[in-house]
């Protein structure tokens, strides 16, 4: 994202370890999940999923909320990351912080640190979405940044879209809502990807395309954000393509 914490992510390494709602007033909260055994503990990814594959039902599904999102390419200025507070807070309220919720969901053959309950990833493997490459991830004041948290659908794109009226609660919420807008990722693919949208930016990995913009999608419509007009042109064409692939086989 071309947002400060991604610039501030590469200069401050050391400090890391980087169903919609009703209505925007009652923003999603997760439930508590159990922690993962402490070290050594491998644990197979659950939540999202990180495979490519999407079926044609569900790119289809995906392109008929689409065509129900808002569009608008109002500019709306101020956006700042304190705005969506704390990073990686403890939102679901299970003793650990949202990165390595993410971390011990998405990678396998995961080690985690003793003494934190299973909490904090020492060591792991990620199969990137993004790049379609396999990442060992080993928790250091730089190599953590090998492997990074993202947000399919950008803080700042979010503030342009509707995030900029919400309350600070709802901010943070959206800034670590794990069930839909967060994946770990190839460190690089992400400060890449910086705060575009898909039509400027969609995974090296063309074979992640479906599922990203679907992703896109679900985050859009659950927290009803409206999507720029190259964005919507985007994402329609993919899904088209994702839905007529999957019916011609």
């Amino acid at each position: 994202m071309r947002l400060r914490t991604r610039h501030q992510l590469a200069a401050a390494a050391v400090l890391i370890a980087a169903a919609g709602v009703a209505a925007i007033s009652a923003p999603y909260v997760q439930s508590p999940s159990s922690l993962g055994k402490s070290t050594p503990a491998s644990t197979a990814p659950v939540g999202p999923t990180t495979s490519s594959a999407v079926s044609a039902a569900s790119a289809s599904e995906a392109l008929r909320d689409l065509r129900a999102l808002p569009v608008t390419d109002a500019y709306v200025p101020g956006y700042d990351r304190d705005a969506f507070g704390q990073a990686w807070a403890d939102t679901d309220r299970n003793g650990c912080d949202t990165r390595n919720d993410v971390l011990r969901r998405d990678l396998t053959a995961v080690v985690t640190k003793p003494g934190t309950h299973g909490c904090v990833v020492l060591s792991g493997a990620l199969h990137d979405p993004y790049t379609g490459r396999p990442i060992a991830f080993q928790r250091g004041e730089t190599s953590s940044l090998a492997v990074q948290i993202d947000h399919r659908y950008p803080l700042a794109l979010a503030w342009r879209h509707g995030a900029s009226t919400w309350t600070a609660e709802q901010r943070e919420q959206f800034a670590n809502d794990q069930a839909t807008n967060l994946v770990a990722v190839d460190g690089p693919a992400n400060e890449q990807k910086s705060d575009s949208g898909p039509a400027e930016w969609m995974p090296p990995n063309v074979g992640d395309a479906c599922s990203y913009s679907a992703a896109f999608v679900a985050v859009a419509t659950k927290w009803r954000l409206s999507i720029a007009t190259s964005d919507a042109h985007a994402l329609d064409r993919t899904l088209a393509g994702c839905a007529s692939k999957g019916r011609s086989r």
